[in-house]
């Protein structure tokens, strides 16, 4: 065989023995993904839920399946890819340029929210903040709604779960700490909410080269973070959505970040992000991911000025934005246990059906990543514990995982496992540390002969990473798609635009999600779920008593002011 010959795969181009690490990545890669693929079908031919919320079951099975039978293609396609003398090229101008790609990834990703996502906060995760950035980029902390529409106009069974409602005063805030509407309002404000999740995900490319160098000392190792990244679907699919999980990724990334260098004023810098990651919906995912931080200050010279100095940073904000926003709601709801029974039911011991819901979480991560990341990300852990920064990163990780495990919820809706994703950053960096050595590392890696296989070993990741960014990605974003297109579907099948309420009969697979309005309603359409025939009628005739229905289908009712001839005013079955 001839080592050098053009063409012929990465088997072909080196001596068996260099190939070990490829080798092993294929088949353990292979060998897990082809157990995802065997285990999604036996899940579909049961048909059995497991205690899984109905949509986590569903996008678990429907969507994954393809997606694992893609990651074992791209596993064995990435063999056959040439080993190409610009790999370290490419990774070199990656690494050079995170403005440029970050500022690519914020356009394009703002472009998949309109056009993908439909503008549209799928779930009420999504809805409660983009509701409360409307409420505070119109200058008030609440909504405001008739007080005895308030069932009509936000579903009983997500008050005081998604949505804080007063029967009261009608006033409607989220449920969840503010912080995350607070970086929406000025986009909210400026008219473009969409592209919110897109300039942060653009920073987060930035920051996350920034991180990298610092921990690698290595251009090529900050390009091949950033294509680990942008690679990955869920880094996309957070991206176009109104999750919070990009800017848990984000904060946590900044906070390492400035923690890498504590001097005093980074770890003040470092609190006060820390704070806003507690606040940004609930303090769960930044404090999973801070406290192995806390531990590795600790460990440092004079710790505890530096942790005086990182708490000190905490303190305002999560006061202000934390506690603050906690007196607010029990002040709004005129519940003062409303936050501490809400804490209280967060957490339970693990069940079966959690450790299931988990597995199927651990899944997701993997599918929903380049296909080889999580097994280069373990590798990496392990081969650069030493350094006791990544040794950091891995703990982060783990106590994510572990911590999830005592939250009884399976998160429902969602791209990828979204409660990991406060701490994903760590997979792209220590699959890096595996891939590239570590800066001490580095001048005895050169002098070795491990210089060749790891070259090896490179040319195959960065083929599975760029198999994953064209097919990967292309592959969810058809999927997100016709998820969401399907979702809105489920609207009643009315053609007009004049200014109406639309009524859902609860008919069809989360239809109830889809009952969003303005906080104040002063956009044309408001929404509304169907409490009964005869209540639902007699409310919309107190408050819109020229409006009568135009409208009917199995989705809903539609009422408006149109006259009842008006041929714009039917489509479909209307009554």
């Amino acid at each position: 065989m001839n080592a050098s010959s053009p063409g012929r795969g990465i088997f072909a181009r080196l001596p068996v023995g260099h190939s070990t690490a490829v080798r092993a990545l294929l088949i353990l890669g292979g060998l897990i993904m082809a157990a995802c693929v065997l285990w999604i079908r036996q899940l579909r031919f049961e048909g059995d839920l497991h205690g899984l919320a109905p949509i986590f079951f569903a996008l678990f099975t429907y969507f994954d399946y393809s997606a694992a039978l893609l990651a074992l293609g791209i596993l064995l396609v990435a063999l056959f890819v040439p080993r190409w003398d610009g790999i370290d090229r490419l990774l070199r101008w990656t690494g050079q340029h995170p403005y440029l790609i970050g500022g690519a990834v914020a356009v394009l990703f703002s472009i998949g929210a309109l056009l993908i996502y439909h503008n549209q906060p799928l779930s009420m995760d999504e809805y409660a903040a983009a509701f409360q950035s409307k409420a505070f980029a119109a200058g008030h902390l609440s909504g405001h709604f008739p007080p005895d529409l308030l069932n009509l106009l936000v579903p009983e069974g997500f008050q005081q779960v998604f949505l804080s409602t007063s029967k009261t005063t009608g006033e409607v805030a989220s449920k969840y700490w503010p912080s995350f509407a607070l970086l929406l309002t000025p986009f909210t404000w400026l008219g473009i909410p969409w592209a919110c999740n897109g300039v942060l995900s653009g920073v987060t490319i930035v920051v996350l080269n920034k991180l990298s160098r610092r921990l690698f000392q290595s251009v090529e190792a900050a390009g091949l973070v950033t294509l680990f990244t942008i690679a990955s679907p869920v880094f996309f699919a957070d991206g176009i959505s109104y999750y919070s999980m990009t800017a848990h990724m984000l904060a946590n990334a900044i906070f390492a970040l400035l923690l890498l260098q504590p001097t005093t004023g980074r770890l003040i810098a470092a609190g006060v992000v820390g704070s806003i990651a507690l606040t940004l919906h609930n303090p769960v995912p930044h404090a999973l991911f801070a406290l192995p931080w806390f531990v590795w200050l600790a460990t440092q010279e004079k710790p505890v000025s530096k942790l005086v100095a990182l708490c000190a940073g905490y303190v305002p904000l999560s006061l202000l934005l934390g506690i603050g926003w906690f007196w607010y709601l029990g002040d709004l709801t005129q519940s003062a246990t409303s936050a501490a029974g809400t804490a209280a039911n967060a957490f339970a011991l693990p069940t079966a059906g959690v450790y299931f819901a988990r597995l199927v979480g651990l899944a997701k991560i993997l599918l929903w990543s380049v296909p080889c990341l999580l097994l280069l990300a373990a590798a990496g852990a392990w081969r650069s514990r030493m350094d006791s920064r990544m040794l950091t990163f891995a703990a982060a990780g783990l106590l994510t995982l572990a911590g999830y495990l005592f939250v009884p919820a399976d998160q429902g809706h969602g791209w990828g496992f979204r409660y990991f994703h406060s701490a994903w950053l760590v997979l792209p960096v220590l699959a890096t540390a595996f891939v590239f050595p570590m800066a001490k590392e580095q001048n005895h890696a050169a002098a070795s002969d491990s210089a060749l296989p790891a070259a090896n070993l490179r040319a195959y990741v960065v083929a599975c990473a760029l198999l994953s960014l064209f097919v990967g990605v292309g592959l969810r974003a058809s999927q997100m798609n016709e998820f969401m297109t399907d979702h809105l579907s489920q609207y009643p099948g009315y053609a007009g635009t004049e200014p109406r309420i639309v009524v859902q009969s609860g008919v069809g697979f989360y239809a109830y999600d889809l009952v969003q309005n303005d906080p104040f309603l002063r956009k044309d359409v408001v929404r509304m779920v169907n409490i009964g025939e005869d209540a639902t009628a007699a409310a919309i005739k107190k408050h819109f008593p020229t409006y009568h229905r135009v409208h009917t289908d199995r989705y809903g009712q539609v009422w408006s002011a149109a006259p009842p001839s008006s041929p714009v005013a039917h489509n479909g079955s209307a009554e």
